[in-house]
């Protein structure tokens, strides 16, 4: 499997405390029966900060993905995309899909510029605010196909999906080697026509277990 950018392979993570905003989990989806994503911003410091956000379409959220231009002009909405978040205030914003209604998975990264605030220059009338420190955080949303297609097969310990949606897949049971432990659990998602097979897990003994979802639809695999 290709080397998975920091936004897929860093799943089921989210951004570290240390940074100034959390944008909360690194890889987001807007599931087939859904047009609309959520998102949760928090300010971690003690002090304002300037958010700007903006979409941009890829290729595949694969290290090798390009931009590219968006199918219509209005394709992914958000709102706000601009904010001010003071100190240690969140917020949420709010993305909408209105793309092409087809069987075609689309990726997008969603650019976050986080600018800290300070007050320049004060006097009895007038006080401005400009920014000192800036971060740019990339994040990825999936948004599956509008027509999606559930379809996998899972042959001796290697799990394919031939559907046209990312699956998320994980193993637990007895670890293949010992000096893992004795129990061992692995989490991925599994992009359209891609295979997998599972590293630490020892899912040919019996007590190994594989399951899959396609956004809210589970399948126990083994």
């Amino acid at each position: 499997m290709k080397k998975l950018t920091l936004a897929l392979s860093l799943i089921f993570s989210t951004v570290t405390p240390a940074m100034a905003l959390d944008v909360g989990d690194i890889s987001s989806f807007i599931n087939s029966g859904s047009s609309t994503l959520n998102k949760e911003i928090k300010n971690t410091t003690d002090s304002g900060r300037l958010v700007n956000i903006h979409v941009e379409r890829l290729t595949s959220p694969l290290e090798n993905g390009k931009v590219i231009p968006m199918d219509k002009k209005d394709e992914i909405l958000l709102t706000p995309a601009s904010l001010l978040l003071p100190a240690r205030a969140s917020d949420v914003i709010r993305f909408f899909y209105k793309g092409p209604e087809d069987d075609k998975e689309r990726y997008y990264r969603i650019v976050w510029f986080d600018q800290a605030l300070s007050d320049a220059q004060r006097n009895s009338s007038t006080r401005s605010a400009v920014a000192t420190a800036s971060a740019r955080i990339g994040t990825i949303l999936v948004v599956a196909p509008r027509k999606v297609k559930f379809s996998y097969r899972y042959d001796n310990g290697k799990l394919i999906n031939d559907g046209n949606a990312t699956l998320r897949i994980i193993a637990y049971g007895p670890c293949l080697k010992s000096a893992d432990g004795k129990e061992c659990k692995e989490n991925y998602f599994l992009m359209p026509g891609q295979e997998r097979r599972f590293v630490r897990v020892n899912v040919a003994d019996k007590k190994g277990h594989v399951a899959l979802w396609q956004g809210e639809q589970f399948a126990p695999v083994k």
